[in-house]
């Protein structure tokens, strides 16, 4: 005989999880061990239901008997069927406005082919999901807990007053402010730098993408070495009186 068994605490008053609970032709949309389920006869307090479904890959049906008792606990068991022995119940008990659920499966499954081992796991796969199932059902009309804290942390941060913005906070030692020049810049000469040279052009430089143009010289033109020539020669051989005019035939030895 294979036993499991397992609980869950759901978030709902016990009679709306007695009614999800209590619906056995309903079972084939809640465990993952039936595919159809009809309803044979119904009674105040009982029902009989013929279950087909797959017990480890092996087709399988169930004609169960199921008692109710409200709103604690409800109880099946097989009449006959595929299965050698196949009895449960759930148990349901309150706790502060919510729900103790608790699924315990008995069975002894007398296929030659199914060893205990994948029995088992079939059953506790068969009581983990109709339980989640169950759990999930009865909590999805109810509000998260996660939307709640989002609205109230929106309502908190909407109520609080808005405070004008302080002074900002100094930067680290020795930072230059943006648009500052280095330390001791303000006491030099325009155009000069912190070292006492020339400050670059902002307008000499070169745009990017755009080959650097070769620099700007002044060099002296071809009649300015003319000039000097002329007058070196005027301060040698020239006379006071004479400016201007050519060296005398004399001065040329």
């Amino acid at each position: 005989m294979i036993k499991v068994e397992d609980t869950r605490i759901i978030r709902a008053p016990i009679q709306k999880v007695f009614q999800l609970v209590s619906r056995l032709e309903a079972q084939p949309h809640v465990t993952g061990l039936w595919f159809s389920a009809d309803l044979i006869d119904r009674r105040q307090n009982t029902a009989t239901v013929l279950y087909k479904g797959y017990f480890g890959g092996i087709p399988l049906e169930s004609v169960q008997r199921a008692t109710l008792h409200p709103p604690q606990r409800v109880e099946f068991k097989q009449s006959r069927g595929g299965l050698k022995a196949f009895a449960g119940r759930y148990s349901l008990k309150p706790i502060d406005g919510e729900t103790e659920l608790s699924m315990q499966i008995e069975a002894e499954v007398g296929i030659a082919l199914i060893t205990e081992a994948s029995a088992k796991r079939v059953l506790h796969s068969y009581v983990e999901r109709s339980l989640q199932k169950i759990k999930f059902l009865a909590e999805r009309d109810l509000p998260r807990p996660v939307r709640r804290v989002v609205e109230d942390a929106a309502q908190a941060a909407s109520a609080t007053p808005t405070t004008a913005a302080g002074p900002s906070e100094p930067g680290p030692q020795g930072a230059v402010p943006p648009g500052a020049g280095p330390p001791g810049a303000g006491n030099l000469g325009a155009g000069l730098t912190g070292e006492g040279l020339p400050a670059p052009d902002p307008s000499a430089t070169v745009p990017s993408g755009l080959p650097p143009s070769a620099p700007q010289t002044t060099s002296p033109g071809p009649g300015s070495g003319r000039r000097r020539r002329r007058r070196r020669r005027r301060r040698r051989g020239g006379q006071p009186g004479t400016r201007g005019q050519g060296p005398t035939p004399g001065s040329q030895a």
